[in-house]
């Protein structure tokens, strides 16, 4: 990766995408924000959050991944076979920062090595991630988060794109 891409569209929709992560709270609760709608179209990722969540393993700087059955991304138009959830949230709420940076950092290395060094899938695969991760409801600084995801993608071999979902 040369440096992100920032592409506007619905990130779950996307049809260049093969994997995305996203930041997840380590309370098991999808309840908002983007990961609630990944809990309605790709349930796996919830249902591998609930998993984790049974073993104690979704903790800061963690993930955990779920491979999409064909037919749920068959059903959506999609190429997405796998999510990661970025275990980079550890309580929800808002008027203060939920983002922890070196937790995100932690999550968003792991996945990249995973995807290099782990996955059979060759060559690796497109990257996805939401517009303002864990800046919107998080209340990161999206510069700085932008910043940890170039920095752990740095010698990737694929695209990482951003997609920014139009609110109108």
């Amino acid at each position: 990766m040369k440096k992100l891409i920032y592409k506007e569209g619905n990130l779950l929709l996307a049809k260049d995408v093969e994997v995305i992560g996203h930041q997840a709270n380590c309370q098991n609760t999808f309840g908002s924000g983007i990961a609630r709608t990944i809990c309605e179209m790709y349930p796996d990722a919830y249902a591998v959050d609930t998993l984790c969540a049974s073993k104690k393993s979704n903790t800061l700087g963690n993930f955990s991944m779920a491979y999409i059955p064909m037919e749920q991304y068959n059903k959506h138009g999609t190429q997405i076979k796998k999510i990661f959830n970025l275990y980079s949230q550890n309580l929800y709420g808002k008027g203060v920062r939920q983002t922890n940076y070196d937790a995100l950092y932690n999550a968003l290395e792991g996945m990249s090595k995973y995807l290099t060094e782990n996955d059979m899938d060759l060559p690796v695969p497109c990257v996805g991630f939401p517009y303002q991760m864990g800046s919107f409801r998080g209340g990161g600084n999206w510069d700085i988060v932008s910043r940890l995801i170039e920095v752990a993608f740095d010698d990737y071999a694929n695209d990482v794109i951003v997609y920014r979902l139009d609110a109108n």
